[in-house]
């Protein structure tokens, strides 16, 4: 179809959600209209340097501080659960391994950032596990989806997802501190402090967290609940030199224990109350150094940061099993403004270390060290017009054990007036095989060192609507993507009796369309609501095309805050639509494709300032109780209530 029938396409689906008063998880602040914040929202995540949403050709959403705290969430998931195009499966209750997928893609194809740093996990197959993210700490997330390789690197060929800790302060001189205290069901407690020191030319913060849970049964039988146990310390500075030179760092550190249970390989194949704990600990650490000439036409930046990650696995064997993975990264941008030109380019080294422990057995040997590097040039030129906005970036990236890799990536949109933006992308974008996939993962999985990396060719057509006069903002993105070589980490190899990994000899498809909408009702209140429309495919032009597993075909949220006085209520209704899951039973087949029900959460969350210095906090999760699970056999949490307090001081 062309640019032209897909535009009417998305125009009329975006003016019917109109009619029909959903609404969007939009990108917006909510203490500005849909009007003004278009121009003023700033990202720095769909480019290398800052610009407006408006001047976006991606899909963009993004959440402020006030909107995190509005929500009471404690972890994170909890909150990308709203997202146009993410799909959350977390594997039980709090603490347990949470993935989520963007757009179709699977969960090592987006990449997360912390403070600028990367934190995809090298020891756990490139994922991110997003049980282990506080949401208290987080002062504002962007989230960019679409292919961004060409920016940002290999893990990025499905969308970035950028946490930001440090605090955003005012000039001037500030010294704050706040408390925080929480108790809720299942036995979970809360505490933590924030401190924040800054003055014109110094800031400094400094965040703990402390939660603990005794978690509830994942597992179908049984009554062995799984605890989950999470220290968080984050400390931000930066400091600015008379001659324009800015110095920063960031520091965060998780350790974590979260039980889990057993796998039933004899009877079920499900799940089984065991004695089982992963001990967990995260490290991200970043220097950087800044400056700019020529009166801010030519800047220039410096950094060099740590991801650091260890896991251990406690089951009763005679040694625990240990996966260790680094990620050390220098980095080097050079940003040139010429007028509506911006020219950007970046020079990195990267050196990933993986090293494996464990109990030598008849399956093998599987203590290993591994080391791979990859060195990579980047640029990106930029066009800011009155009417059109145009971007092209390109990636060059030479790695130690594959092959030369060329990414792309072209963008446009266009301003027909003041109200109405219509945007497209096209572009290439690799992903190239984790540790895990090549060399293996302890007895549960065999490696195969032959991958070569997936090739992905997507494109996006959009469209944002401003309305001015009710003050709605509305957004939509048709998109698609063909992914080559896809890595199926689900094949079962007889010889070994084991499962590995092979590239498919078909392409994959993935394409769908993202609805999303803002609302301002009236001055207190606001409404958000998004919808999505996924259709994922496996061997698609093969002879025997499957759903992929852990994608709903159909998904919406809808988030109405209501702020008067001292007070702010917050209600979410979340439905995820049915979806497909692999199950290994004990007996032949081995593995067989089951259906996931759909399910609807509502949460609903209640904010009281009883002072200036003092706020109430109550959060009740899962309210209708919900019975369903994210990955078969694991069982959700039910409802939960949960109550706290904020000083601030």
């Amino acid at each position: 179809m062309t640019i032209r029938i897909y535009s009417k396409v998305i125009y009329r689906l975006t003016l019917l959600l109109t009619v029909a008063c959903n609404t969007a998880f939009g990108a917006t602040n909510p203490s500005q209209t849909a009007s003004s914040q278009t121009m003023t929202t700033i990202t720095v995540t769909a480019s290398r340097t800052p610009i407006s949403i408006d001047e976006t050709a991606s899909a963009i959403s993004i959440l402020s501080k006030q909107e995190i705290q509005q929500r009471n969430a404690n972890s994170i998931a909890d909150l990308l659960r709203e997202i146009p195009g993410f799909a959350v499966s977390q594997q039980g209750s709090r603490g347990a391994v949470t993935q989520i997928r963007v757009r179709g893609a699977e969960a090592n194809q987006v990449l997360v950032l912390i403070d600028g740093i990367e934190a995809n996990d090298v020891s756990q197959g490139s994922e991110f596990n997003f049980a282990h993210l506080n949401a208290d700490q987080i002062e504002r997330i962007e989230i960019v989806r679409g292919p961004q390789s060409a920016l940002w690197g290999s893990d990025a060929l499905a969308g970035v997802i950028n946490i930001i800790t440090i605090p955003r302060v005012d000039s001037g001189t500030h010294h704050r501190l706040s408390l925080d205290s929480a108790i809720g069901a299942f036995n979970s407690q809360t505490i933590g402090a924030n401190y924040l020191f800054s003055e014109p030319q110094y800031q400094f913060s400094l965040g703990i967290n402390d939660y603990r849970t005794d978690g509830t049964n994942i597992s179908r039988q049984g009554n062995e609940d799984d605890g989950y146990e999470n220290t968080t310390i984050v400390m931000n500075g930066k400091y600015l030199t008379d001659n324009d030179l800015q110095l920063g760092f960031s520091y965060r550190q998780t350790n974590s224990s979260s039980a889990f249970d057993d796998i039933d390989y004899a009877v079920t194949g499900l799940p089984v109350d065991a004695d089982f704990r992963t001990d967990a600990k995260q490290t991200y650490s970043m220097a950087s150094a800044a400056f700019s000439l020529l009166d801010g036409r030519l800047k220039q930046s410096l950094s060099l940061s740590r991801s650091d990650s260890d896991n251990t696995n406690l089951t009763g064997q005679i040694s625990p099993d240990i996966s260790r993975g680094t990620r050390d990264r220098v980095m080097s941008q050079t940003d040139l403004f010429l007028g509506p030109h911006t020219l950007t380019f970046i020079a990195e080294h990267e050196t990933e270390d993986y090293a494996q422990r464990g109990t030598a057995s008849f399956f093998g040997d599987p203590n290993k060290d591994l080391t791979t590097r990859n060195r990579a040039l980047a640029a990106e030129y930029r066009l800011n017009g009155d009417d059109l906005e145009l971007s092209l970036s390109a990636r060059h990236e030479n790695n130690s054990e594959f092959q030369n890799a060329l990414s792309w990536r072209t963008t446009a949109a266009w301003h027909a007036n003041d109200t109405t933006t219509l945007f497209a992308s096209v572009g290439d974008a690799t992903k190239n095989p984790t540790f895990t996939e090549r060399f293996g993962f302890f007895d549960a999985f065999r490696g195969n060192p032959a991958l070569k990396p997936e090739q992905a060719r997507s494109w996006e057509l959009g469209l944002r609507q401003l309305i001015p006069a009710q003050e709605i903002l509305i957004s939509a993105s048709w998109f698609h993507s063909s992914l080559t070589d896809e890595i199926n980490g689900f094949v079962y190899d007889s010889v070994s009796a084991a499962f590995t990994a092979s590239n498919n000899l078909t392409q994959s498809a993935r394409q769908g369309l993202e609805l999303d909408l803002n609302w301002h009702i009236t001055e207190h209140m606001k409404l958000r609501g998004s919808y999505t429309y996924l259709d994922a495919v496996e061997d698609a032009n093969g002879p025997d095309p499957q759903d992929e597993i852990r994608r709903p075909r159909h998904h919406f949220a809808v988030n109405g805050n209501y702020a008067w006085q001292h007070s702010n209520l917050n209600v979410a209704v979340i439905h995820t639509g049915s979806q497909l899951d692999n199950f290994f039973p004990p007996a032949p087949p081995f593995q067989i494709r089951v259906n996931l029900k759909r399910y609807t959460l509502v949460n609903i969350a209640l904010n009281h300032d009883v002072s200036d210095q003092i706020q109430l906090r109550l959060r009740l999760d899962n309210a209708l109780a919900a019975d369903y699970e994210e990955v078969f056999g694991f069982r959700a949490p039910g409802r939960a209530a949960s109550a706290g307090i904020h000083f601030r001081l």
